[in-house]
């Protein structure tokens, strides 16, 4: 009987690939009919992790993200214009790159920022 290849891609939970697997059965020429062939195992997937930024620690999250912009839209800066506020903020070349603790740490300096000035405290 000829082999058999499987392909595996695993890839993060925004669909990012991390990494393929290939895996060939070789199946011999006599197999014994007698016995039933077993059906494949089901291994579990392990959890997923947090999706790690540039530097190792976990990235920037969505509704983290979503806020950033929220915020610069308060400001006037919407779209493009607000993407390259934030990759200069961050010194980043994409945002995928943010870590979670630094986007957090802006949008408290921000929502700091508005509600001084919002109490007209310069």
């Amino acid at each position: 009987m000829p082999s058999k290849t499987y392909r595996l891609n695993v890839t993060t939970t925004e669909g990012q690939p991390l990494f393929t697997v290939l895996i060939t059965r070789e199946r011999s020429e006599v197999e014994n009919p007698d016995l039933p062939s077993a059906p494949p195992a089901r291994v579990p997937a392990p959890p997923p992790g947090p999706a790690l930024s540039g530097n190792g620690e976990p990235r920037m999250t969505e509704p983290q993200r979503r806020y950033l912009f929220r915020l610069l839209a308060q400001q006037g800066l919407d779209g493009k214009a607000a993407e390259a506020h934030l990759k200069r903020a961050f010194q980043v070349t994409t945002l995928r790159e943010v870590s979670k603790a630094s986007a957090s740490h802006l949008i408290e300096q921000m929502v700091a920022d508005q509600k001084e000035a919002a109490h007209g405290i310069a």
